[in-house]
């Protein structure tokens, strides 16, 4: 059963609406609550399993066709080759040290492309979204991102290309700067012009860290090259996304990265 775009823009609102209600809670315990760690020794809150488990609910309530893939819980499976990939707190460290840089995200995949998302920064109240097609939005407006000349560009980069490819950026003077930690910032930051690439190699992403953000950034123009198959799909989780200035730079050196980040 194919997903209508009435469903897809529904179940959308359904989710900010959701984020932005749950919003009060989440700044009540802004930098002053406990948390466990998970398997991965990443850290775990009750309200990263709270939101998760409201939207889960909701959703199967409102949209029980759609299926569900969180961080924290169980997987609903779908009935129409549509899924919900939700963080319910992207940055859960930074929420937990009161740091700005903590997102609500979720992104809706039909038939194995990302097709909505939202991503909620809460301690602002900023919000992002996009429908593919539509371009991409922050607060209701629309926004692009920066195609800046390269020595006027800023990477966000993790230490394993600090480590292994900065030699490559160097001669082009590209500006690299340490992430943050917590995707739907890095993502958003781009998407509105503010830095002009983030790098997803050999950092431990998943699904629910990218998938929200990589479409966002794409509506706003971003270009995304995967190191992992010819063509980005949702399930990548080693690409490099930025302007087109700065893919031309990651396209020019493409086999020698691959070739650093496949030993």
């Amino acid at each position: 059963m194919p997903l209508s775009s009435r469903e897809i823009t529904g179940s959308l609102k359904l989710i900010i609406d959701t984020f932005k209600e749950l919003r009060p809670e989440l700044m009540r315990y802004y930098g002053n609550i406990d948390h466990t760690s998970k398997e991965d020794d990443s850290p775990v809150t009750e309200l990263d399993v709270r939101v998760e488990t409201i939207l889960k609910e909701r959703l199967a309530k409102e949209y029980p066709h759609i299926g569900f893939h969180g961080e924290e819980t169980d997987d609903l499976p779908s009935a129409s080759g549509a899924t919900w990939i939700v963080d319910p707190i992207d940055g859960t460290l930074s929420f937990m040290h009161g740091l700005p840089y903590c997102t609500n995200m979720a992104g809706l995949v039909v038939d194995g492309e990302a097709v909505a998302a939202a991503i909620y920064q809460f301690p602002s109240d900023d919000l992002y979204t996009a429908v593919k097609g539509e371009g991409a939005y922050k607060n209701s407006e629309k926004i692009s991102v920066k195609n800046t000349p390269l020595d006027d560009s800023l990477v966000f980069a993790g230490s394993f290309v600090y480590k292994n490819l900065y030699s490559l950026l160097k001669p082009h003077k590209i500006g690299v700067s340490a992430p943050i930690g917590a995707s739907g910032y890095e993502f958003t930051r781009l998407a509105q012009g503010s830095i002009q690439g983030v790098t997803k190699l050999r950092c431990h992403s998943k699904m629910h860290d990218d998938v929200p953000g990589v479409l966002i950034a794409r509506e706003a123009g971003a270009k995304v090259i995967s190191f992992e198959a010819e063509e980005y799909t949702y399930e990548a989780v080693s690409f490099v996304i930025g302007t087109p200035n700065l893919m031309n730079v990651i396209e020019e050196h493409y086999d020698a990265i691959y070739e650093i980040i496949a030993t």
